[in-house]
């Protein structure tokens, strides 16, 4: 049995999430703005000045779905639930794939977009499952703390003269 993983936890895993993506957003963006300087034409007026902040956006937006479906579509975590042991699979306990990756972040900003009530099912449900998991078919457990089997045709480490 898969233990589902607590609200505080995953509150806390999506909290260093977000530190994460400020980090990576603020850089990128500084490199944008001394881009835009080094083209010796800064936006000398509101509306190229807003052209710029839309560029600006539109890349947190990309960051935040890039970063989201690369790593729970190819590992099952983000940066945050790997520091928190916990991971993201499908209610079966198997890997999610990018596709599912895919619908849990469209899901995660429907969430955000309708105020925070696609939360509610992780405060108010058995198995922690917000309006992401619901449209992914994922589930968000504790990772196990047993060891990694040892791969087929390696002999186990064991100590001297045991």
């Amino acid at each position: 049995m898969l233990a589902t993983a607590g609200c505080w936890r995953r509150l806390l895993a999506h909290c260093l999430d977000c530190l994460v993506g400020l980090a990576a957003w603020l850089l990128c963006s500084m490199w944008l703005v001394i881009g835009l300087w080094a083209l010796e034409n800064p936006p000398r007026d509101l509306v190229n000045l807003g052209l710029v902040l839309l560029a600006m956006q539109a890349l947190a937006f990309a960051l935040h779905i890039a970063y989201h479906v690369v790593l729970v579509g190819g590992c099952g975590q983000t940066l945050g639930k790997m520091a928190l042991g916990i991971a993201v699979v499908r209610r079966d306990g198997g890997t999610v794939g990018y596709g599912r990756a895919v619908l849990r972040c469209l899901g995660g900003l429907l969430s955000v977009a309708s105020f925070g009530l696609g939360y509610v099912g992780v405060l108010f449900t058995a198995e922690r499952r917000g309006l992401a998991d619901w449209l992914a078919g994922t589930r968000v457990i504790l990772e196990s703390a047993a060891p990694a089997a040892a791969a087929p045709g390696h002999a186990e480490m064991r100590p001297l003269g045991a």
